[in-house]
């Protein structure tokens, strides 16, 4: 009689398993497909819980992933269900429906049951979810009074099971999916930044978190436009990408991070459209350049250094040999004509002859020694009384351009790697150079430079800041090219003989300067 019922309002059930799938169709959450599955379970038939398991494989056995009619978490605590016991098991393990009319009679399938936390279970049924020809879950109906369900419910039950089966398994493949997606995301060492179409930050992964110094929770669904994180000191090359439609790769440039801190970049962009051809979302990827651009800087020394150490020995030696003979020709003949009575004039241009001879002789010798990396490291010495030896002898500069000299030195005795002319010329070319630089400022600014020597466990850090005119980003770039100099008189070697002299032993330079706002430059020697 119950069949027969079931017949006479068989229309109604249709519509409403229609109606049904319809929704599942169109849910994109297995939770809502969870609550739409129970729905229509809750408008077809009687009942008091309904469950619904996924089958883990690895651990053969079934895990809850929904239920109505019992307390979700206390289930998830209990022991999993085993494929083979128990009735879900035996429906995991066949691959076929059970319907228990009354389970209290049943002898042959025992139905698992807490009476504490769940209703008493008298009529059950349990169909599995199928995709293909693998059983991928469970779903279980049980009411409290017996002889509630038959083989017509265990169908129709059965149908949005199967429907509910292939849209679990969409669930799991997305899930694991993005789960996947999110670990590359966050594993990945360049910075990843999704903005929507309406400049919304929709991602933001561990290293643009790192590179740029802002947090997840700091600008995860805000404009780009109106936090202060920037590139370039403006808006973010995205919102250019989206406005004119165009993909950037691997363009330079520098972001602003939250500490004011400036870091070189390179970025690319990638659009993405939805079906109708609309933009939808940017995609950004930046990564910090600033240690490879250093590297690259290094690399690019060391080539022109290579490259200079082989065009100056073929120089040298081709200077010297004409040099000698015109250095003796000069000395012989102001011995011959040099004493009293003789031609002053004559004497004069000897004298320049032999002068100029010994300013090229020197200025060759420090050609021949940029290329000679153990000339520089042969030694050492105490770095403070070299300095204040140095500073005697730029003393009277110093007070004739009225230069204020503040030296911050400690009492401690720092040696290094480096012997006393090595130190002597670094100091002599790092302060004259400051020297140069406050001397050109106008009378009413200040002209300033600071000495400062401090040290680490293993390292001296030597601090030369003036108040001069500085130099420009371009130009700051190029000082330790060979041969490039600003200055009229200025050779070009300067610079690049204190960089190999630091260089070589295991040491390093580095200088901070903003044009009209004077220069800093910073040295670390490693410490005897």
């Amino acid at each position: 009689m119950e069949i027969e019922g079931h017949r006479k309002y068989r229309h109604v059930d249709l519509k409403l398993l229609s109606e049904t799938i319809d929704m599942m169709n169109k849910a994109k959450d297995f939770q809502v497909i969870s609550q739409i599955i129970f729905n229509f379970i809750q408008n077809f038939v009687n009942f008091n819980m309904a469950v619904i398991y996924r089958l883990n494989e690895k651990e053969n056995n079934l895990e809850m992933v929904s239920c109505i009619g019992s307390d979700m978490e206390k289930m998830k605590k209990r022991v999993p269900l085993k494929i083979g016991e128990s009735a879900v098991g035996l429906v995991a393990r066949d691959k076929r429906a059970i319907l228990i009319r009354d389970v209290l009679k049943s002898k042959e399938i025992k139905v698992r049951q807490y009476y504490d936390e769940d209703p008493i279970i008298r009529s059950f049924l349990a169909v599995p979810l199928v995709v293909g020809d693998k059983v991928i879950g469970i779903l279980s109906v049980s009411s409290s009074k017996p002889h509630e369900y038959d083989e017509y419910d265990v169908k129709m039950i059965n149908i949005i099971a199967s429907q509910g089966a292939v849209l679990l398994e969409l669930n799991n493949n997305i899930v694991e999916a993005r789960n996947f997606s999110n670990q590359i995301l966050e594993n990945v060492n360049s910075g990843v930044i999704v903005v929507n179409q309406m400049y919304e930050i929709m991602i933001f992964n561990k290293a643009a978190e790192n590179i740029s110094g802002y947090s997840y929770e700091e600008v995860i669904g805000k404009n780009i436009r109106t936090i202060p994180l920037k590139e370039n000191g403006e808006d973010w090359s995205i919102i250019d990408s989206m406005l004119e439609n165009k993909i950037l790769f691997e363009q330079p440039g520098y972001m602003i991070k939250k500490n004011g801190e400036y870091v070189n970049i390179r970025l690319s962009t990638s659009l993405i459209y939805d079906e109708d051809n609309y933009l939808k979302s940017c995609i950004c990827i930046f990564r910090d350049n600033t240690e490879i651009e250093k590297l690259q800087k290094q690399i690019a020394m060391a080539d022109k250094l290579s490259a200079l150490g082989r065009l100056t020995s073929g120089i040298t030696h081709e200077i010297r040999n004409p040099l000698l003979p015109i250095r003796n020709a000069s000395e012989y003949l102001l011995d011959k004509y040099g004493g009293n009575g003789g031609d002053e004039e004559l004497i004069k241009l000897l004298n320049i002859i032999r002068e100029e001879s010994e300013r090229l002789n020197r200025f060759l010798e420090q050609l021949v020694n940029l290329n000679k990396d153990t000339f520089f490291t042969v030694g050492e010495c105490e770095i403070i009384s070299t300095l204040k030896e140095t500073l005697l002898l730029l003393n009277y500069g110093i007070k004739k351009n009225n230069i204020d000299l503040n030296l911050d030195l400690g009492s401690e005795k720092i040696r290094v790697p480096l012997n006393e002319d090595n130190v002597k010329q670094i100091f002599l070319n790092l302060i004259l150079n400051a020297m140069d630089g406050v001397s050109l400022n106008s009378i009413d600014k200040l002209r300033n430079i600071d000495i400062r020597i401090n040290t680490t466990k293993d390292y001296a850090i030597i601090e030369i800041e003036d108040t001069g005119i500085g130099i420009s980003k371009e130009n700051l770039n190029k000082i330790f090219d060979p041969f490039y100099t600003t200055k009229a008189n200025g050779t070009g070697i300067g610079l690049l003989i204190i960089h190999n002299i630091i260089a070589n032993s295991s040491g390093k330079i580095e200088v901070e300067s903003e044009d009209g706002h004077g220069t800093k430059v910073t040295i670390t020697l490693p410490i005897v």
